[in-house]
């Protein structure tokens, strides 16, 4: 099995039976994801939905007449609609073995010393919209990337590791087309929610003691400090979206969500997102 992949697949088991765990985190992303629906008729998309352990698809249900759930572990998908008790619902609609790099196998033959060309990261920023979209029935009243952007992040370490030359670039690129694929899924005047862990109680003991009211002035010395994962740095993120011509174009405006915390018990990270409007 392709070594990101089955990363991927790991990384869903390690976690499908977690449901209480979650509980805050997903109350906190349910909630938001709500309170941008854009009526009853609304249609939901959710990249990097894995076991849905961070969406309680009930509530949503109440808001959304169809829920999409993308991911590439189709199992997880399945099985984590199944522990909602909601398998063979209308109204949910399961996409599951969907790359959302659109890169994967190319990805998991590359080494720390693959030399990568220019045109192997334009490809990184371009090939998720011409691969995906097609395989989606969009476009979405509300598009939701859930915490996913850190696992492409961590596809592109295990590929060509933080020393290769191109490294920053080529996280540049993926995240680049992460951000222009759900825009483009958005319709006109819909949501795009990015959502996305910024660093663990691992490299940040503090998050394990922080009150919400403080958690703000913590993050902003993490990353003053460049504390965080790769390429999940909130500033350089908004900077991509005022930079990228495309994404210029599709989105009028941007409303950064207030971060939280996420005690998974074993660590605790910090989350923090952003929703955009599509013009």
């Amino acid at each position: 099995m392709n070594p990101l992949v089955a990363a991927q697949i790991e990384n869903n088991q390690a976690t499908s039976g977690r449901w209480g765990a979650f509980a805050g985190h997903r109350e906190r992303l349910s909630d938001l994801i709500l309170r941008h629906s854009l009526g009853s008729a609304a249609r939901l998309c959710v990249l990097g939905a894995g076991n849905c352990n961070d969406i309680d698809l009930a509530r949503l249900l109440a808001f959304y007449r169809e829920i999409h759930l993308v991911d590439l572990d189709a199992a997880s998908l399945a099985g984590g609609v199944e522990r909602q008790g909601l398998t063979g619902h209308g109204a949910i609609h399961l996409h599951g073995g969907i790359d959302l790099t659109g890169l994967i196998e190319t990805m998991a033959a590359w080494s720390p010393e693959s030399g990568l060309t220019s045109a192997d990261i334009e490809t990184a920023g371009s090939r998720p919209l011409a691969y995906v979209t097609p395989l989606l029935p969009g476009p979405f009243d509300v598009v939701v990337s859930a915490c996913v952007l850190s696992q492409l992040m961590d596809a592109v370490v295990s590929s060509v590791g933080a020393g290769h030359p191109r490294f920053v670039e080529l996280m540049q690129g993926v995240r680049l087309g992460h951000l222009r694929l759900a825009s483009a899924l958005t319709v006109p005047g819909g949501a795009m929610m990015l959502v996305s862990d910024l660093v663990s109680s691992d490299t940040l003991p503090a998050l394990a003691t922080v009150s919400q009211a403080d958690l703000g002035e913590l993050l902003r010395g993490a990353i003053a400090e460049r504390n965080f994962f790769h390429g999940v740095n909130p500033e350089v993120v908004a900077h991509t979206f005022r930079d990228d011509p495309q994404l210029g174009r599709e989105i009028s405006s941007i409303e950064w969500l207030s971060p939280w915390l996420w005690d998974l018990g074993l660590r605790v990270y910090a989350v923090w997102g952003l929703a955009a409007r599509r013009r």
